[in-house]
Order: C-alpha cells, then structure tokens, then sequence
C-alpha cells in the first residue's frame, strides 16, 4: 500500500511495486486527487481508486509504503504499526521525539519498520566510501541540493552523513557544517568534501530520476517482516546484511 501515490517520488515507487512479480498493489493514498482512479495518475492498467486514509482500506495486513510529509506520515504510520502493519518509510523530518515513539510503538507490537533516507544504491555506496575516508581526514562539509518544493532543510540523507562522520570522529554532529541548497530543477544531490593539508577529496551522488529508489524501496519491502520489533534505518541492513 503507497502512501504518496500522488507524489514524484510515491508516483515511481508505486509503479515499481506493480511491476514486481511477488506484489500485490492494494490500495493508494494521496492528499490531493482523492477518488480518482489510479490508472489516470500514473498511465498504467491498475483498478485502483485514491483513498484519503488507512481506515478506507479494507485489509487486515499491508507493508505501508510511506513518501509524504511528515507531520500525516507520523500519523499514518503509528496507525499502521497499532493496525499490526509493517511499515517502510522514505518521508524525512521527524522529530527524535516521533522517533522514539515510532521505535517504542514497532517494539510494543513486533512489527517491521524501515525508515531510510535515501534508497538509491548510490546513496548507501557514497555512505561506504565516507565511512572510510572519515578514517584518514578528520574535516568535512556536506552539501546538498534539492527541488524549492521540499519542506525539511537540511535533508534527512546529509544529516545522516553527518551523523555518521561524527560518531566516527567521536565530535558533535553539529561541528559538521550542512550547505542546503533549494531550487527548481533539481532532485536530490549530495556531496561530501574531505579536507585536509594539501589536498580534499570530494564524493558526489546525483538523482536525476526518481526512480533511482525503487530497487531499496522493493527489496526493503521483501525483507520488513523479516525485522519484527526493529527499526531499520541503514540500507546496508537490507541489501548486505552480511
């Protein structure tokens, strides 16, 4: 079930799981275009009609697919968790507060959660690549990009690589300055700039598609249940578990 099926990112995410051999598309959310058909958003052979909210799904069990905003996303999925629902999350945002209460709530009723970021592989290989370079330069700024239409600044990607290059330096997450960026014709770019005496060294990823996160949307989506009473919020986790 997609919630988001309106949206770019929920738009390809949504098609993707159609179009995968072992998914069942069962129902579609949005905020707007609420009683459309689904086949009319999206140009595919799908019956499906836009609900506005998880009581109008007629289902005891679903993997909530979550691409919104935060503030309905928090919502929707503590009531999909309370429902006995697996959840994967690509909305970013929340509070630690929300946080916490979504870790307590997948704890309580031994549910699969995965909340990630960034779901391109490209993503997670430039995570792989900054965690070794944080073990020979001990300076970094982020910079990111995104469309003028995304809410939260910085984005929840380069807060996580900042997080993470400053567990891996033992500093404060905030010693490590984000650059945001918010301006028509992007979609989502990231950089990390390492420095040091004499020399830096720069990663790149760049969305340009959006279906750039269907591969670790779907592969989270067939491994969830497998997480009962966890929150995953590392992709590594899903697609190298080893």
């Amino acid at each position: 079930m997609v919630a988001g099926a309106s949206g770019k990112t929920g738009r390809e995410v949504g098609k993707a799981i159609l179009k995968a051999p072992d998914m069942e598309l069962i129902g579609a959310i949005a905020a707007h275009h609420v009683g459309t058909a689904l086949k009319d958003l999206w140009s595919e052979p799908v019956s499906l009609v836009v609900q506005a909210h998880l009581a109008d799904l007629n289902t005891s069990y679903a993997v909530l697919v979550d691409f919104t905003e935060r503030q309905s996303s928090y919502e929707r999925v503590t009531d999909a968790i309370i429902r006995g629902w697996d959840v994967v999350v690509g909305t970013t945002g929340f509070t630690q507060e929300e946080r916490r209460s979504i870790d307590s709530l997948v704890r309580r009723y031994e549910v699969g959660a995965v909340l990630i970021a960034n779901f391109s592989l490209g993503a997670w290989v430039m995570e792989q690549l900054a965690k070794q370079a944080s073990h020979y330069f001990e300076r970094a700024e982020v910079l990111e990009a995104h469309a003028d239409t995304k809410k939260d600044q910085p984005s929840g990607t380069a807060a996580r690589m900042a997080q993470m290059l400053a567990e891996s330096w033992e500093i404060d997450p905030q010693a490590i300055p984000i650059h945001s960026l918010r301006l028509p014709g992007m979609v989502a770019h990231q950089s990390v700039v390492f420095g040091t005496s004499g020399q830096i060294l720069s990663l790149r990823h760049d969305v340009h598609d959006r279906t750039a996160y269907a591969q670790g949307v779907l592969a989270s989506v067939r491994r969830v249940h497998n997480f009962r009473g966890r929150v995953i919020q590392d992709l590594s986790e899903i697609i190298d578990p080893s």
